[in-house]
């Protein structure tokens, strides 16, 4: 029988994944319509809103320091949906509070469910396993274009994937005295699903595709911050939902892609639902840290040693617990494309 937390779970997943596929346009719309059709006192206050909205996301890039509403972040707030899947992470190496770090995240799966359930919306078992660092998770920067929701993705973690917003973080002081540190916290760590866009359109239960091998960028300005590279890897995040792929949807794909600069996909998940994912076991592996020289000008060997790095250490993650983590896993392989 489904107990009442069962049920309390499915139902806040459930609205979770509505409530971010959907409010990007809902954000949209009612600002609009207040621009259009409210009253004097609701243009004034929309047009002073997109007014700040614009100049903090061009001059200040959306940047939101510190952890934000802690006890939202935690178990008792949204971290009960960790349960649903459930959601894990394990640690496998040491990581000091002394550095800023880039945390590669594979595979993207659909909605990221390991990064979104560890570092954005349910902080409590990071916060334990890494003390003194402060988790957040790179999006799209055209999620920050979406007015009043802007503000809820920057509170719970979520921060521009754009290049200035990422060295906002990775050049912030280590320094425990820092007025930037009062928090007692001293670290960023900052979670990239390097494969983007084009990793996710690659999501099917049981296979495990990652896009790697000519993503360098990201590489580039770990070395130019001197932020060590953190391998981690998402096993069951493939498996959340079936990907559809319906010639009518291909018409709505290519607009929301060329005025948009974003795909949005077709989903299937458990009893036939668009937007309820399967109730999957998701395990994040986090590996050891990869250090980099820091240089304002690296050349493309030293990117192309670290990159291999990169490369080699996410398919030793792989190999080392995909029996641990993947039903059959001796047969499973990892395809970097």
């Amino acid at each position: 029988m489904i107990s009442f937390k069962e049920v309390i779970r499915t139902i806040l997943v459930q609205i979770y994944v509505i409530f971010f596929y959907f409010s990007w346009l809902a954000a949209h719309y009612y600002t609009l319509k207040g621009l259009l059709f409210g009253r004097l006192l609701v243009k004034t206050a929309v047009i002073i809103y997109l007014t700040y909205m614009l100049v903090n996301y061009h001059f200040y890039h959306s940047t939101f320091d510190g952890n934000g509403p802690m006890l939202l972040r935690s178990e008792r707030g949204l971290g009960i949906m960790r349960e649903y899947f459930p959601v894990r992470i394990r640690k496998t190496a040491e990581i000091p509070p002394n550095r800023n770090y880039l945390l590669a995240y594979f595979p993207h799966g659909i909605f990221t469910v390991g990064m979104a359930l560890n570092m954005q919306l349910a902080i409590t078992h990071f916060l334990r396993l890494f003390p003194g660092i402060r988790p957040k998770v790179a999006t799209l920067s055209v999620n920050f274009l979406a007015p009043f929701l802007r503000e809820i993705w920057r509170c719970f973690g979520l921060v521009s994937s754009s290049k200035p917003a990422l060295s906002y973080y990775l050049n912030k002081s280590n320094d425990p005295a820092h007025p930037d540190n009062a928090d007692g916290f001293t670290s960023y760590m900052i979670a990239l699903v390097v494969g983007g866009e084009q990793e996710a359109l690659l999501t099917q239960p049981g296979k495990h595709t990652i896009v790697l091998k000519k993503r360098v960028g990201f590489v580039k300005l770990a070395i130019q911050t001197g932020s060590p590279i953190v391998p981690s890897f998402g096993f069951g995040e493939n498996d959340l939902y079936t990907l559809l792929d319906k010639p009518w949807f291909r018409v709505i794909q290519k607009f929301f892609k060329t005025c948009l600069n974003f795909t949005p996909m077709l989903l299937k998940g458990r009893c036939g639902n668009y937007f309820l994912p399967y109730k999957k076991r998701v395990t994040v592996v986090v590996g050891s840290p990869i250090d980099v020289k820091r240089t304002t000008n690296p050349d493309s060997a030293y990117i192309e040693e670290i990159h291999a790095k990169v490369v080699e250490a996410v398919r030793q993650l792989f190999d080392t617990y995909k029996s641990e983590y993947i039903e059959n896993g001796e047969e499973a392989e990892l395809v970097i494309i």
